[in-house]
């Protein structure tokens, strides 16, 4: 091979190994998720499996909320301090996020304990949703934890580790565990908060095992600091807890209107579509501290081009898939187990919107790591205001298919506003 082909090779992995690398990571979270969810349900029953994926879900909100956008403004300031040589910096914003993400986190589980029992009984009228919801508090400190270290990872500039840690790892664990013999639903809920736990202990070490730190490219004597972590994570935070509302409202919604059975159909339905944004956050995730960093040096060719290559591997990944669960609802469904297949519809206009997606994707995040947290919020509180709307008409009259509906219609909305809003603000990033 001559030394030009060779170059060119370099340059080609460099360019696009953080990519394959990710997209290999999630490769397992997809393998590993279906098949957590199809063995789930397989052994639970639509009844039981409706209790799980609504403990998953709860443990899910109350884990974003109790980390507040700290996650989020980590990667910014750790990718932007590191790209200009602020070292100290860089890491300070770190203990800071941690510290107020084991904080939250603790108040939210404190806050679960205490609402098990009335939100059971009262809100979604099912006494046996009880006990479930008191195990699944024990997930909340260990998903967080998982989050935030896997944050810091792509702060870091090690994307690939942070996706394995954050996205592949815990279901991977959690299968095999279930593989080894776990077949109730007390026993599958300890399990996911044993696996986040795993998985957040494992980034830890990945961090304490030090991470290459990028010369700086630009005088960071003369470079403004950025401004205060919390001032950073205060927008995003709130962006992340309407993002998580908004996908978690439909599935309460019907929780509160339908019976658990449905509930466990339109659950496996919505998590089938969601693995789209396996895609997306992962490709999203790697792009992230680059959009940063180059935002801060001010290369604006170089983020439109990164941009642009983001977009594009998100199509080429997520196009074939979405055409599957388009085309074949029903066989998808009833691989999961008997009595799914009522979501089929469901599953097909979930997908249109997961499409619209697929082809506007990762713009809520060069906002968020460009330093237009305050738009994004007010991009998310529209989606919010739109859904709890709609979905107080869509979701009573049309029980699972209008939480479809629903689930839809704030992604499109979503995806389409925060690409004319990149667009008009940033049009040299787009």
């Amino acid at each position: 091979m001559t030394k030009a082909r060779l170059s060119d090779l370099r340059r080609l992995l460099a360019t696009y190994g953080p990519y394959i690398g990710g997209l290999m990571a999630r490769g397992v979270e997809l393998v590993a998720k279906l098949g957590l969810y199809m063995l789930a349900a397989r052994i639970l029953g639509a009844h039981e499996a409706g209790l799980y994926f609504l403990c998953m879900t709860w443990v899910g909100l109350a884990a974003t909320i109790a980390r507040a956008g700290f996650e989020k403004a980590v990667v910014r300031h750790m990718a932007g301090d590191l790209a200009v040589g602020r070292l100290t910096d860089a890491r300070a914003a770190m203990f800071t996020g941690f510290g107020w993400t084991v904080l939250g986190s603790l108040l939210a589980t404190l806050v679960t304990v205490l609402i098990a029992r009335p939100a059971s009984l009262h809100v979604f009228d099912d006494p046996d949703l009880v006990r479930p919801l008191l195990i699944a508090a024990a997930a909340i400190l260990p998903q967080a934890l998982c989050y935030f270290v896997a944050h810091v990872l792509f702060g870091y500039g090690r994307s690939v580790a942070g996706q394995w840690v954050q996205n592949a790892s815990w279901p991977a664990f959690a299968l095999l565990v279930l593989l080894a013999g776990v077949q109730s639903l007390d026993g599958m809920l300890y399990t996911l908060a044993a696996t986040n736990l795993a998985s957040a202990i494992l980034g830890i070490v990945l961090v304490m095992r030090g991470a290459p730190v990028p010369a700086p490219t630009t005088d960071s004597a003369g470079t403004t600091a950025l401004p205060a972590l919390w001032r950073t994570a205060l927008p995003l935070g709130m962006v992340e807890v309407v993002q998580v509302s908004l996908n978690s409202i439909p599935l309460l919604l019907l929780a509160a209107f339908a019976a658990a059975a449905d509930v466990g159909a339109f659950s496996v339905a919505s998590r089938l579509s969601m693995l789209i944004w396996v895609v997306i956050i992962s490709i999203g995730a790697i792009a992230a501290p680059r959009f940063a960093a180059l935002h801060r040096q001010g290369e604006w060719d170089a983020l439109r081009a990164q941009n642009r290559r983001a977009r594009l591997l998100v199509a080429l990944c997520g196009l074939p898939p979405l055409a599957l669960m388009m085309a074949f609802p029903e066989p998808l469904l009833a691989l999961v187990g008997p009595g799914f297949e009522i979501a089929a519809t469901a599953l097909i206009i979930m997908s249109i919107g997961q499409l619209v997606n697929c082809l506007l994707p990762c713009q809520d995040i060069m906002l968020a790591m460009t330093g237009h947290g305050g738009v994004l919020r007010w991009l998310n509180a529209a989606q919010l205001a739109v859904c709890v709307a709609a979905g107080a008409i869509l979701v009573p009259l049309f029980g699972m298919n209008g939480a479809a509906i629903l689930s839809a219609l704030v992604i499109v909305q979503g995806a389409i506003g925060t690409a004319l809003v990149v667009r008009r603000l940033m049009p040299r990033a787009f």
